[in-house]
């Protein structure tokens, strides 16, 4: 109950064990003025607060009531009634502990500290008890200038939360900057769940209030406002205001000099503005794909389904004035070459679109290549890098990483399944992003994360993680049990069953997600069972939609992934994929036709320069394909994904009802999860 409220109160000092969950403070000795106190005074005090720190909240009233106030200086009474009120709300009767605050601030003015500390628990009062615009009027009291660091923390947290709940987005604004003034990156900053709605409150602003709030925060070097800045350039250049884009590129890189990942972006930005406006050819289209080396098969198979789409186009549409140009490049399978074919592409066919990344590590760089070029890049793979350095400019046929656990965490999703989860993922890039949206998400919609543990790829044995995760490694921190249940099993007899381990698994979470690949989940999953951990609900990604997995799948648990809805479409497709090369469709050759379906929303618009290409692609904000819609928010491309099951050797779709979500009403999980 107390641990959303520490989230948004404040905590300041020496009983920091014991205030840290009431979320209101007494103060710290470093903060009093010794000369406006006695010594007895502050003796009787110590005690006070002793007998407070240990739980003994009866006798710290009792030596506080003692005191009376015609014996005691000024600001004497204020600080008896204000450890008076602190002792109070641990108690839970907050009204008394409003009255005491109330009482204190009569005589506190001498000292300025006590002062603003008694605002403030005054303000974490009426919060706790829901009474916001008393809250955010006390919070308007606080002289914070005599805060140390972290109380000043606190401070901006509260004082933002307050604003946030009676509507004034302005003091919202200014306290929340200040709350976010340590993050000093834009993944720092952008993972935070507090961001969206920072931009959010910023763009509600007129362009006016924005300069004026710029010009404010800019002086203290706050990387927030100097990546706000960086928006407003982005808004600015789409909304096709190129002059007033480049000078607060300048007044950026003048007031930002000293912060290296913000100079790089504005002048990527800058040189964006100055060389984005080339001509472009709209019916030039650029196929990417490796056509030579291992990898030639799928390649190949992926051509098929662009060719498929290609003569499907032309059957609907006929003959063209402008007939659509199609330019076929071999990237060998290295995404080194490919980025090299993408620049190719770029410069001597001035292609609009291209479709390629078939493998993940070909398409980041062949997408990072496009997006320099202004070219809107079609992945047939996922893209594994941090979700700020995507844009509007990349779409991922099979579902993003950002559109999978936007979809975990849907509130159709936490209902069904449960609040409380738990991931293991693969030590390497494509696991790291995972980790990362995991965990942002999970903070945005308030789900509880209670445990995380990883492997090392290639692996020919996964039962440490999942040991890890039961909490199975930790046998020092569950010495009693351990000892405990020893003793019961060495008193087993005529069992015909093989113990493996003594300690019953720590199965705190509702479900895990698995964003291993089918090989990997075939030997990962088993391990669950291996440690009595039975019918756990096993979560996986697209790739799950596989024969070897799906054929275990009664066998080894309940196995679940984040998928595309190829259901509907699949037979239509299938047979005239038939009928054109004598062969049945797989998975690459339906996201292959899809990626070309895409494009084709492109191809009837109207633009001749690759600025007007990006201001058309996020106006269009949602694009159909054969395989599933995307929407554009959050400045990248999220596709609708689905739930499905696998059973018996077959795929079969969940019946819940399915929704991107919204925000979900769970309070946020304080605790470290178990296996980091």
């Amino acid at each position: 109950m107390y641990r959303n409220f520490v989230n948004l109160c404040i905590t300041v000092f020496i009983l920091v064990k014991v205030l840290g969950c009431s979320g209101i403070s007494t103060l710290a000795d470093k903060g009093i003025k010794k000369s406006l106190y006695s010594k007895g005074f502050l003796a009787l005090i110590e005690t006070a607060k002793s007998n407070y720190q240990n739980g003994s909240f009866d006798k710290a009233l009792s030596i506080l009531k003692g005191m009376k106030d015609q014996d005691l200086l000024p600001s004497e009474r204020s600080m008896r009634r204000n450890l008076q009120g602190v002792v109070l709300f641990s108690k839970g009767n907050y009204e008394q502990a409003v009255y005491n605050f109330e009482l204190a601030l009569v005589t506190s003015r001498l000292d300025g500290y006590l002062d603003a500390q008694i605002y403030l628990n005054l303000a974490s009062t009426y919060f706790k008890m829901g009474l916001y615009e008393k809250g955010f009027s006390s919070i308007k009291m606080v002289r914070y200038e005599t805060f140390n660091k972290r109380e000043l923390k606190n401070y901006q947290n509260l004082h933002y939360k307050l604003a946030k709940e009676v509507g004034d987005e302005k003091e919202a604004l200014f306290s929340l900057t200040s709350f976010l003034d340590e993050k000093k990156s834009v993944r720092d900053l952008t993972s935070n769940p507090h961001f969206e709605y920072l931009k959010k409150i910023f763009f509600n602003l007129s362009r006016t209030e924005r300069v004026r709030f710029l010009e404010r925060f800019a002086e203290k070097k706050n990387f927030s406002v100097g990546y706000l800045a960086y928006l407003q350039v982005e808004k600015l250049f789409y909304q096709g205001n190129l002059d007033e884009a480049k000078d607060l590129t300048s007044w950026l890189k003048r007031k930002f000099e000293e912060n290296v990942e913000l100079v790089e972006l504005v002048q990527s930005f800058t040189n964006k503005i100055d060389n984005n406006d080339g001509e472009i050819d709209p019916y030039s289209v650029g196929i990417v794909l490796p056509l030579s080396g291992a990898k030639a098969i799928f390649g190949n198979r992926a051509l098929e389904g662009v060719d498929s789409g290609f003569r499907d186009f032309l059957k609907r549409n006929g003959s063209s004035e402008k007939p659509l140009k199609i330019f076929v490049e071999d990237s060998k399978g290295s995404g080194v070459v490919g980025s090299f074919r993408v620049e190719k592409l770029a410069k001597k066919n001035k292609v609009s679109v291209i479709i390629g990344g078939l493998f993940s590590d070909e398409a980041e760089k062949e997408y990072l290549a496009a997006k320099k070029r202004g070219i809107f890049f079609i992945s047939l793979s996922q893209v594994y890098l941090p979700k700020e350095q995507k844009d509007h400019l990349l779409l991922e046929i099979p579902g993003s990483v950002e559109s999978q656990v936007n979809k975990l965490f849907a509130e159709d999703m936490i209902k069904k399944f449960g609040s409380k989860v738990a991931i293991i993922y693969p030590e390497s890039t494509r696991g790291k992003a995972y980790i990362d949206e995991f965990w942002r998400r999970s903070q945005l919609k308030g789900v509880n994360v209670n445990g995380i543990a990883s492997f090392q790829k290639g692996l020919s044995d996964y039962r440490d993680p999942v040991m890890n995760l039961l909490g199975l490694k930790f046998k020092r921190e569950r010495q009693e049990e351990l000892e405990i249940l020893s003793e019961i099993h060495s008193l087993e007899r005529n069992t015909s069953a093989r113990r493996i381990q003594t300690l019953k698994p720590q199965i705190d979470f509702d479900w895990v997600f698995v964003p291993a690949l089918p090989r990997e989940a075939l030997q990962i999953v088993p391990a669950f069972n291996y440690y009595d951990a039975f019918r756990l609900n096993i979560i996986g990604g697209p790739s799950w939609r596989s024969h070897s997995l799906a054929k275990e799948a009664s066998d080894i648990g309940k196995l679940f992934f984040i998928g595309e809805d190829v259901q509907p479409v699949a037979h239509d497709f299938s047979q005239r994929f038939l009928d054109r090369y004598r062969r049945k469709p797989k998975l690459v050759e339906m996201r292959s036709y899809d990626a070309f379906k895409i494009l084709e929303a492109l191809l009837n618009s109207n633009f001749s320069n690759r600025n007007q290409l990006e201001s058309l692609i996020r106006e269009k904000a949602f694009l159909s394909g054969l395989t599933g819609n995307w929407s554009l928010r959050e400045g990248v491309w999220f596709k609708e994904m689905i739930t499905l099951r696998l059973k018996k050797g077959k795929v079969e779709r969940v019946p819940i009802l399915e929704s991107q979500g919204g925000e979900t009403p769970l309070s946020a999980n304080n605790k470290e999860p178990r296996g980091v």
